[in-house]
């Protein structure tokens, strides 16, 4: 439920021109807290239903204008939150509205993305608050300047920060930068302008996106053939070693359709119901329902037994408690960083030669389902958790049932590692 908020006149605080302050209160269940705007009025110049001041007021002009200006920005916090799913208590709004206003200065878009990125850090999105601050970053530190407004953002300036990220412009001191990792901070300005737009600190007729254009390049492919998925999944290691424990992780994302390290450390205990892993995917939202294969049963099982760093909080124990999303977003990191080093040296110990990563677990499970299997596109979609193809045709449509999603994932899972491979193997008896 949204905080509840009112603009009144406190008739307690009469002063001696007769006039009462007018303040904010923002009530919830927990207590109300309130801030004086700074603007006293007769109780005949305030309109309580309203909640506006009356043009009989000596001071009409100057005190709606501080009037408008507090309820803007009230809506501002709110709007900002419900971008970023902040949760708001009384004390957010009323701080933020506390602030000194400028009326002659304009929202900078440091100022701006700061408030953005501290909600999307309250709210456990620490990856996109990551990325909107190395975005807000790259553009300031380009332009050199600081102050950097919504409206200096041009089309003519996005085309040379574009140009010059690209060569490596040593002018600006940048260096050069791959096409996708441009299109990558473009993406985030874009984003972050829309929601500066929304939040109405800048005016759309400013927008500079309506005509250029991100480009992107396709990446090259991160889908091993079957014969190399079999050879690093299945290959012998020694037990209860960092790469036997880094491939076991590999693993669990490969049978989990591809999930990310991210979700994958962040599962607690009640994500497992009735044979299914149920969860939220951090990067889009999006809830999975997968059902779980006795691979991933045999390891989850294995790894409920090991000491955990987390206590109960998660149902792996690798990932240590934090206090806070960016210091788990950053021990997620390095899981990941070292994971990555193990499957190279795995990679290459079974001849492959390709630069393999956590994120090839997910292109070759599409890979397999699409080239071994000969499933459909829009089945293998909906198992990753794409839109289909077309996003209209995709309103109309209704997504697989999860019979039809977990018969796709146990096709693929079998045909890496045998229809006879019903558990995972005690890990001290057994190479997996």
């Amino acid at each position: 439920m949204s905080l509840q908020h009112k603009f009144l006149i406190d008739t307690r605080r009469v002063k001696a021109n007769g006039t009462f302050p007018v303040k904010l209160r923002v009530y919830s269940p927990a207590g109300n807290k309130e801030v004086a705007l700074g603007i006293a009025v007769r109780k005949e110049d305030w309109d309580e239903i309203n909640q506006i001041v009356l043009p009989s007021d000596p001071n009409f002009k100057v005190n709606s204008l501080k009037l408008h200006a507090a309820k803007a920005k009230v809506e501002r916090k709110i709007l900002l939150a419900e971008q970023t799913d902040e949760r708001l208590i009384p004390e957010d709004i009323v701080s933020y509205v506390a602030k000194k206003i400028d009326p002659k200065s304009k929202v900078t878009i440091r100022s701006f993305s700061d408030d953005l990125i501290d909600g999307m850090k309250k709210a456990g999105r620490a990856g996109h608050a990551m990325a909107y601050r190395g975005a807000v970053n790259s553009i300031i530190n380009y332009t050199g300047n600081e102050q950097l407004r919504f409206e200096d953002i041009t089309y003519k300036l996005l085309d040379k920060y574009n140009v010059d990220m690209l060569s490596g412009c040593r002018k600006k001191g940048t260096k050069k930068l791959k096409i996708n990792a441009v299109a990558a901070y473009l993406r985030s300005l874009r984003a972050i302008y829309n929601k500066a737009i929304k939040a109405e600190v800048v005016d759309a007729k400013h927008y500079p996106f309506s005509k250029f254009t991100i480009e992107t390049e396709e990446t090259i492919s991160r889908a091993l053939t079957l014969e190399e998925i079999r050879a690093i999944l299945t290959c012998d290691l020694e037990h209860e070693t960092p790469v036997w424990h880094n491939r076991n992780y590999f693993i669990l994302s490969f049978c989990l359709i591809g999930i990310n390290f991210a979700d994958l450390f962040t599962l607690t205990p009640e994500a497992v119901k009735e044979e299914r892993v149920v969860y939220r995917r951090s990067k889009t939202g999006r809830i999975y329902n997968i059902g779980i294969h006795p691979i991933v049963k045999g390891l989850f099982e294995y790894y409920a037994q090991q000491p955990s760093k987390s206590g109960t909080r998660y149902l792996m124990p690798t990932l240590p408690l934090a206090d806070n999303p960016l210091a788990t977003h950053n021990n997620i990191k390095q899981i990941t960083k070292v994971c990555n080093e193990y499957l190279k040296r795995i990679a290459m110990e079974c001849g492959i030669s390709k630069n393999v990563s956590t994120y090839w677990g997910r292109y070759t499970w599409a890979n397999l389902a699409k080239k071994e299997l000969k499933l459909s596109n829009d089945l293998i979609a909906d198992a990753l958790g794409h839109q289909y193809g077309n996003k209209v045709t995709g309103i109309y449509l209704d997504s697989y049932s999860n019979e039809a999603i977990d018969d796709a994932n146990y096709r693929v899972i079998n045909l890496v590692f045998g229809t006879d491979q019903t558990s995972f193997p005690d890990p001290k008896t057994a190479a997996l």
